[in-house]
């Protein structure tokens, strides 16, 4: 029995650790905090939280080396609420090493928004617990806890800037849509258990076969899931949260939460909604191809930088969804890919937007970077190349293992709608780009606000973290097409043992 104990501790150890870290910083809030100035209480948090995260994704990449030579492909704890897998782990440890790498960002960025309040690295380790649970869950009732706890988390950080009226609309906007969500995944979650008498995954996957009206159930927590990745038509609410919230927290609204929750879809369609694949499946595909549509034609008109990345986000959501929706062990490795690729784009691009806008966002803030600053200017340029698909770089590989997929599944009009997408996409990108290097303007007033706002200069302050992340995220960025072996070999070892 005490063995048994034990290895169900180790299993979900880093979620236990989460929790005793949160415990601790709450406790400091209460009792210590009075004693510390703001900005204080912030770094010394913060930088225990990062202690913490990597001390957990190194028991992570132990956990995957252990399941991985172990004889079962599955471990079940808590009588099955949750469980893991090497799927399950891989998204763990990617989770944790990205909200690591956004808290060190932070550490600068939240002086410059002027958010010095400790809670910040609460709520987002709090998010951070919520997702590990997510993607851990065995079970509907956890399931639907976990993303509660991940919800809530991100309402906070939206309104996290108390004092500015764009970060607290911002979150308000967000709290009414994804309480709507939220009551959409548990009606779902309430007819699957009518239906089918269980809330367990693998009791659902045995009687959803025969259950006709299940599949309504499980189309409200797929319309709930899409809500989360602000997959179109269910994406009105990220171009104002984006822009409301103060950058750091729209860089992690941007990178974290789409690796766990695409991470659940696939776990869903491969699990309990096998059965009802064919009757999901319509739905993924009018998603996959409005979010298209949406990310690349109403940002063409965009005239701030973080909600053009808004729609260009939601773009990518819809290459994910073409990638979930032929639901071959391929198709699944090449989203995968994609996710992992995107990751690492959009760090490199909010880095940027951390480094460069210090008051507004405005696209012409950009006017002649790239005489004031050349290298800063060339590495976004290479990036946005990157997101948009050209070769010889990142993008162009996440991009062609989808198309490649949807080709040899027959999905030939659904991949031409990607090609054009993209095509046009690659338009505001190139006006991003015009601006850098062929306007040179000196002011710009915004009658919108009534203020005058001047383009970047040479004085920008990179830190030295930034410059770090800049120039290796751009190093993989160029160079992971020439040796994608290691994305091949991660995602394949983490995908055929779970779903096969």
């Amino acid at each position: 029995m005490n063995s048994l104990l034990l290895t169900n501790i180790y299993w979900v150890l880093p979620e236990v650790l989460l929790a005793v870290l949160l415990t601790f910083l709450l406790g400091y809030g209460v009792v210590l905090s009075k004693f510390d100035k703001a900005r204080g209480q912030y770094i010394k948090t913060t930088w225990l939280s990062i202690i913490v995260l990597f001390f957990i994704s190194t028991i992570l990449l132990e956990q995957l080396i252990c399941i991985g030579s172990s004889a079962s492909s599955e471990i079940l704890v808590s009588g099955g609420f949750l469980c893991c897998n090497e799927f399950i782990i891989g998204v763990k440890f990617l989770s944790v090493l990205t909200t690591l790498l956004i808290l060190i960002l932070s550490l600068r960025s939240t002086i410059e928004d002027n958010i010095v309040d400790y809670e910040f690295s609460h709520v987002v380790i709090l998010s951070l617990l919520g997702m590990l649970l997510l993607v851990s869950s065995g079970d509907f009732l956890m399931f639907y806890l976990a993303i509660e706890l991940l919800s809530l988390s991100f309402y906070v950080l939206a309104g996290v800037k108390k004092h500015s009226q764009h970060s607290t609309e911002a979150a308000l906007k967000y709290f009414l849509l994804g309480a709507l969500a939220s009551g959409l995944l548990l009606f779902g979650i309430g007819l699957i258990y009518a239906y089918t008498g269980t809330t367990n995954f693998s009791g659902v996957s045995q009687f959803i076969w025969y259950t006709e009206g299940s599949s309504i159930g499980g189309l409200f927590i797929i319309i709930a899931l899409l809500f989360k990745i602000a997959a179109a038509p269910f994406h009105s609410w990220a171009p104002d949260v984006y822009e409301g919230s103060p950058t750091i927290v729209t860089a992690f609204f941007a990178i974290v939460p789409k690796l766990a929750t695409v991470s659940v879809l696939i776990i869903l369609l491969n699990g309990p909604f096998v059965g009802i694949f064919s009757d999901l499946q319509p739905v993924l595909i009018f998603s996959a191809v409005s979010s298209l549509l949406v990310g690349s034609i109403a940002a063409i008109n965009q005239a701030k930088l973080k909600r053009l990345l808004a729609y260009s986000s939601i773009s990518h959501v819809g290459f994910l969804l073409l990638g979930i929706l032929t639901n071959s062990i391929l198709s699944l490795q090449a989203t995968f890919i994609y996710l992992m690729i995107y990751i690492i784009m959009s760090i490199n691009t909010w880095t940027f937007v951390l480094s460069v806008f210090k008051h507004g966002n405005y696209i012409t803030q950009l006017s002649g970077l790239s005489r004031t600053n050349p290298v800063l200017a060339m590495t976004f340029v290479l990036v946005l190349f990157s997101i948009a698909g050209i070769p010889p770089l990142a993008g162009f590989l996440s991009k062609y293992l989808i198309l490649l997929e949807l080709v040899n599944n027959s999905f030939y009009v659904l991949a031409l709608i990607a090609v054009l997408c993209s095509a046009i996409a690659g338009f505001y990108y190139l006006r991003i780009i015009r601006w850098m290097f062929f306007k040179h303007n000196t002011t710009f007033h915004l009658k919108d606000i009534g203020d005058v706002l001047y383009p970047i200069n040479t004085r920008i302050g990179i830190s030295l973290t930034q410059s770090l992340f800049l120039g290796a995220t751009l190093w993989l960025v160029l160079t992971l097409l020439l040796f994608p072996n290691i994305l091949l070999t991660f995602s394949s070892k983490i995908l055929v043992s779970a779903f096969i």
